[in-house]
């Protein structure tokens, strides 16, 4: 053995681990390396087709095809294989669906290597059919018939059409993860049946196919009036729904869902009380992105409606007495505010568990309608421990980073001006304050926070003890820094306040006045963080 030949020194068991990144192609050429080498690469329990290795085809996709299951069906055939526990498929393009097409539509194909003896007991299956013009090979029919399901843990598929299931049981199948699929309700739902221990389910970009049509009406006129019910297996635990909008809707019927992250239009929430099973009792855990038509691809076919958005939000979301983690995105944090107290009794029902409350969004000039989303939350979160708050003002929640953004050096000479003038000003304003008033916010117009401060919190006087706040500091008077101040003060067991206040001089940013205003605490020691506090204790 060679000095510097530290890779025979590792046991079989590393080895296998490395080769099972190798593909069908590059992984049976290791056997020529050495006589240990020669029967390591059978010993994989994993086995990955990728059409990357196949540059030298060009972009024939028939002869790509070809070898690649040709490789596949002798890698999965070669005598003393171990079983395939894993079996991972890639057909990408960056140029052409027809490519992507015309590599699976090879015989012997797919069908061929699902068939071999050796993939019988397979555990996990991921076929990912990708063009970066198409998206998705929606003329693939994959033949979930045909996957051996005895053993089958966990099944991602992503770019293809589903085909019906049959009459096979996934009993042991405890992960599907669908992206960019094309499918009828009636298959998707025959999945689910035919899944009885499903625990996580993934859902992202569905598109239904085959779904009745009223006559001399439009396949998107018919389904955006259409909302469809999903039955989800009653182990179903975990749930991530994105972007599935192309109906009016998709209901989840799933009783024991304790994890749910969806992202779509907030008209489009799925879980109601309305399902069989009514809102899932048990859900702990809840991510909500909510955008809008120009982000969820839909134009401008957005879906408006006559109820008040406020109580689109309350009037499920309340109803998850059982929370924990709430995190919630959306485009204009006033959307959730409930003005009237008629209102707020009927839709603030209350989260008595909810430790962990995350939420990011823009505002345009209603600083007083934030400050009621705002404490219309912590009313709702009486024993809430940890705050991370993230404010945008007067943008798109999506936009692109601004590096993105190609600027002329007279158009970054004035930004840069502009942003000058404003520090100063800034400064201005800090030392005006400072000598006028020992608290340097101004007190005086002190309406936006008065949604705050005409009631008290319970999570506020005992149980919040970490604090993160995100925005971009306008001036020391704004008024994410009167909300700063306000949640530093009032915030009595509070052991860390973090604060990002955007990019600026160190001695611009707020976090120098944190102590200041924790000082009349009971608890006046405090951690403060941010992007010059690394840990420091006042």
């Amino acid at each position: 053995m060679a000095a510097g030949d530290r890779l025979s020194t590792l046991p079989d068991r590393a080895l296998h681990r490395v080769l099972s990144f190798l593909d069908v192609q590059n992984a049976p050429r290791t056997s020529v390396l050495s006589r240990r080498w020669r029967t390591l690469w059978r010993q994989v329990d994993a086995v990955s087709l990728d059409t990357w290795s196949y540059g030298s085809h060009g972009y024939d996709g028939e002869s790509v095809g070809s070898a690649l299951f040709r490789d596949a069906l002798a890698a999965v055939g070669a005598a003393g294989r171990c079983p395939v526990r894993k079996l991972s498929v890639l057909v990408e393009s960056y140029y052409q669906l027809d490519y992507v097409s015309d590599v699976v539509g090879t015989s012997p194909g797919m069908d061929a290597v699902l068939a071999a003896p050796a993939v019988r007991g397979l555990e996990e299956l991921s076929v990912v059919l990708r063009a970066e013009f198409g998206d998705k090979c929606p003329e693939y029919v994959l033949p979930t018939s045909r996957v051996p399901c005895q053993s089958l843990r966990v099944l991602e598929l992503a770019g293809l059409t589903l085909g019906p299931p049959g009459a096979a049981v996934f009993a042991r199948l405890e992960t599907l993860k669908m992206v960019f699929i094309d499918s009828s309700l009636e298959n998707l739902q025959a999945m689910l049946d035919a899944a009885p221990n499903l625990a996580r389910l993934w859902l992202e970009w569905l598109q239904y196919v085959n779904i009745q049509l009223e006559e001399d009406v439009g396949d998107d006129d018919v389904m955006s009036k259409r909302r469809v019910l999903l039955r989800c297996p009653i182990a179903t635990v975990s749930v991530t729904l994105m972007h599935c909008h192309v109906t009016d809707g998709l209901d989840l019927d799933a009783p024991s869902l304790r994890s749910l992250r969806y992202k779509g239009f907030l008209e489009h929430f799925p879980l109601s009380s309305t399902t069989p099973s009514g809102p899932p009792p048990n859900l702990q855990h809840v991510q909500l992105s909510f955008c809008t038509a120009r982000w969820c691809g839909r134009g401008g076919s957005y879906p408006y409606r006559e109820t008040p958005r406020h109580a689109l939000f309350w009037e499920p979301v309340g109803t998850f007495s059982r929370l924990v983690v709430l995190k919630v995105k959306l485009q204009d944090i006033n959307d959730l505010a409930v003005h009237s107290e008629q209102e707020q009794e009927v839709l603030l029902k209350g989260f008595p568990n909810l430790r962990f409350l995350q939420l990011k969004g823009s505002y345009e000039e209603d600083h007083y309608g934030t400050a009621v989303a705002i404490g219309n939350l912590l009313r709702c979160c009486p024993a809430l421990q940890e705050l991370r708050l993230k404010f945008k003002i007067h943008g798109d929640l999506y936009a692109s980073p601004k590096g993105w953004v190609h600027r002329s050096e007279e158009r970054q000479a004035q930004m840069d001006l502009e942003k000058s003038m404003a520090s100063l000003q800034r400064l201005k304003s800090e030392t005006v304050t400072s000598a006028s008033t020992s608290s340097s916010v101004v007190d005086a117009d002190d309406g936006d926070l008065s949604a705050l401060k005409a009631r008290s919190f319970p999570c506020l006087g005992a149980h919040l003890r970490k604090i993160r706040m995100e925005f971009k500091l306008e001036s020391f008077n704004c008024f994410e820094v009167k909300l700063t101040k306000f949640l530093v003060e009032n915030a009595v067991v509070l052991e860390e306040m973090e604060v990002h206040d955007g990019d600026q001089a160190v001695y611009e940013h707020v976090h120098h006045k944190l102590a200041m205003w924790r000082a009349n605490s009971a608890k006046s020691k405090i951690k403060i963080v941010g992007q010059h506090n690394n840990g420091s204790s006042l």
